[in-house]
């Protein structure tokens, strides 16, 4: 271990080399995953940021880190679909970004690559402000540490490179903290307005930044209970010895953080109050309103957001954004341990935390402790307590990183998003800043063997489970293989399996037929899969919205990707032409094959409560169902005038509704039978795979139920629909 102390592995050199072999796994793990379910709507907002100057998709998920996966496409974007349409005027990102990435004749793997690529450089900026810190306090052979600690981190490798927020939220979080300690060590232009540029691009990467506020104020009051004088080098260099000194010195800085923070995010949002560019925004609107975002009966902050909006003191995209992010958090169905649930469980992410964080790390958090309290025993020894504030003096050094973890911390055990680990992403780098402190036990043989199989382990973990990061588990819960037991969505299965899909699917398609439901915003055809879709989002009537002069060339595109379905009704409507496409009977009808099934969808969550069947089967949903399949028969039968007969008879309104709430409900019933086996395969631990006989078919869909669960209170259904849950 005795190298380890050199320069030559612990200097900038090797910081650098290393978190250049960061940035190339990061972007080795996603070569061959599809898009996870929000990455296309976020690169698709971060690109109309830039080109357009026009900020009305997507603005409750992070303008700076969409703007930042974004800038490989303002070199080459390919082809961008028209902004004359329907889903640039109702602000619906997720159409128009299909129509980018899928229906324009571009190459989706190349956009995907370099948004992805982009996005990774914000992981190895985190890496390197880990390195920084760590090194600042605890040395060249504590910063290299806490480097490895985060290049080797599950969370971090399947994060990373993904197109989302959460790392940037992650570094701003800890970029504002060390930039506002800096501060507080010494008040000066450079430092001050570099932390309150660090603030500024935390507020406008994610609705949750506020949380940078108590942790801002704590440490300014420390700072002046602190005795120590704060230098302060503008107009001339001088110490401030009184704590009124020091508290109106730091008032100040404080009200120039705020100015910054403001202004930066006039500056994310074009110095415009509207979201809609002016040469574009007629007849626009939000995805959402107001009304839907702060609900009938507006809580204090909602109000609070209003009060600003309607006085224009922020841009009404970001205020906008903050509102809907605010109302969505405090309700969201989420799946915990076989429990499903509408309002969290203050366990959720303190489980997340102990089963998805690799056991050798918690090893070195136990080796940082010792070390630690180590260090201050011997100085209190050897001289006695610290002088000028005792305890405060010792911690003071690592308070920011203690305030970080302990505010993001209570914080995320009452916020209702128990839906993705990834929430909770920015504790991490903190803990690694800390576990550095690990680094002052080299002197001790015993514990530096200890601390070298650690790390070893722990790469040997990373290396085991690649490229399959979004997947891991510690053995504590059982590893990757088990984690559909436990959590799904963004924490296991988000959408990113689909070229797996397809290799499996090739593999094994003259087996039988190939049935797929699959947890994702793409449509499985796109990479050519070959497989009958059962319920996801994907229905079995589809109406699709074609401009006028591609309705042809569309309408036979969208056949040839979709064999199993035919032309049900079309006609011209506003905007273009309206096609309505019906699954076949063959592919409404289920029978013995290979069924494919993500793990989100196996357990009862993606349906909205009120309108599906949310949470367990019961006796309610079972007498649904059955007259559901009577009301549907028309439709499933192979005589096609009995079939066409029926839509010509009937509302089409009401036929759509009935054949996607009977495939919505017969597909619960399905998984309600699956949750009682053992997968016969998985495909990247997250994709689960049953091989059923046309005897097992009917029993889980026509025999007595799999389970039988309570019922869900009409009343809690009702509020729940409300809130828009």
């Amino acid at each position: 271990m005795a190298p380890f102390r050199q320069g030559a592995f612990t200097g900038p050199l090797a910081a650098a080399a290393l978190l250049a072999a960061f940035w190339l796994l990061l972007v080795a793990s996603v070569r061959d995953k599809s898009p996870t379910y929000d990455e296309i709507g976020h690169a698709t907002a971060g690109y109309t940021y830039w080109r357009f100057n026009d900020y009305r998709m997507d603005p409750e998920n992070g303008n700076l880190p969409q703007r930042i996966i974004a800038l490989p496409f303002l070199v080459a974007p390919g082809r961008f679909p028209s902004i004359n349409s329907e889903a640039w005027r109702t602000a619906n990102f997720w159409e128009l970004g299909e129509q980018w990435f899928f229906q324009s004749g571009n190459d989706p793997a190349a956009l995907l690559a370099r948004g992805r690529a982009a996005a990774a450089l914000i992981a190895v900026a985190l890496g390197a402000l880990v390195w920084l810190w760590s090194r600042r306090l605890f040395g060249p052979a504590g910063g290299m540490l806490s480097l490895l600690l985060c290049v080797l981190n599950p969370t971090v490798l399947a994060n990373g490179a993904l197109m989302a927020s959460d790392t940037a939220a992650s570094l701003f979080f800890l970029a504002a903290s060390f930039g506002w300690w800096l501060s507080l060590e010494k008040i000066s232009p450079g430092r001050l307005l570099a932390s309150a540029l660090a603030a500024g691009a935390l507020f406008v990467s994610k609705a949750s930044a506020g949380l940078i506020i108590p942790i801002a104020l704590a440490l300014a009051l420390a700072r002046v209970i602190d005795g120590r004088p704060l230098p302060l080098v503008i107009g001339g260099a001088r110490l401030l010895n009184g704590r009124l000194h020091r508290a109106a010195a730091i008032a100040a800085a404080v009200a120039f953080h705020a100015l910054v923070v403001v202004g930066v995010i006039w500056a994310s949002f074009g110095f415009r109050f509207s979201p809609f560019a002016p040469s574009k925004s007629a007849d626009s609107q939000m995805r959402s309103t107001w009304e839907t975002a702060v609900g009938s009966h507006p809580a204090l902050a909602p109000r609070v957001l209003l009060f600003a909006d309607r006085h224009r003191l922020l841009p009404d995209a970001y205020l906008f954004g903050q509102a809907y992010s605010l109302h969505y958090s405090r309700l969201r169905s989420s799946f915990f341990n076989g429990r499903i649930g509408l309002f969290g469980w203050v366990s959720f992410f303190p489980y997340t935390f102990l089963v998805k964080t690799p056991l050798p790390l918690f090893g070195v958090i136990v080796i940082a402790g010792l070390a630690a309290a180590s260090r201050l025993w011997s100085r209190r020894g050897a001289t006695g307590p610290p002088p000028g504030g005792g305890a405060m003096a010792s911690i003071y050094p690592v308070l920011p990183l203690l305030l970080l973890l302990l505010a993001y911390g209570c914080a995320f055990l009452i916020v209702h998003v128990d839906i993705g680990h990834r929430h909770i992403m920015p504790l991490y780098p903190p803990l690694f800043v800390l576990c550095g402190a690990a680094a002052g036990v080299l002197g001790s043989r015993s514990l530096r063997l200890a601390l070298a199989a650690l790390v070893l382990l722990l790469a040997a973990e990373a290396w085991a489970v690649f490229p399959n990061y979004l997947a891991y588990f510690n053995p504590l819960s059982g590893g990757p293989a088990e984690g559909y037991r436990h959590l799904v969505d963004s924490s296991y299965d988000w959408g990113q399996e689909l070229p797996a899909i397809r290799s499996y699917a090739a593999r094994h398609g003259g087996e039988g037929p190939v049935y797929l439901s699959y947890f994702g915003s793409v449509d499985p055809a796109y990479y050519g899969i070959q497989a009958q879709v059962l319920h996801s989002w994907f229905k079995p009537f589809q109406l699709k919205k074609f401009p006028a002069e591609k309705a042809a060339a569309l309408t036979a595109e969208f056949l040839r990707l979709h064999p199993g379905f035919e032309v049900a009704a079309d006609g011209n409507g506003p905007g273009g032409r309206i096609v309505m496409f019906l699954a076949q009977p063959g592919r409404l009808r289920l029978r013995g094959g290979t069924y494919i099934v993500s793990a989100t969808m196996l357990q009862p969550v993606t349906y909205t409560p009120g309108d599906g069947p949310w949470g367990r089967w019961n006796a309610r949903y079972e007498a649904w169902y059955r007259e559901l399949g009577r009301r549907a028969a028309p439709i499933l039968s192979d005589d096609g005038n009995v079939r066409y007969d029926a839509l010509r008879t009937g509302s089409l309104d009401d036929w759509i509704k009935t054949v996607n709430d009977f495939d919505e409900y017969r597909f619960a019933r399905l998984t309600a039978y699956l949750r009682r086996r053992i997968p016969d395969d998985q495909i990247n631990y997250s994709i689960l795979v049953y091989r059923l006989t046309d005897a097992e078919v009917r029993a889980a869909l026509d025999g007595p139920p799999a389970e039988m669960g309570p019922d869900v209170p009409i009343e809690l259904l009702s509020s729940a629909k409300a809130a828009g849950g």
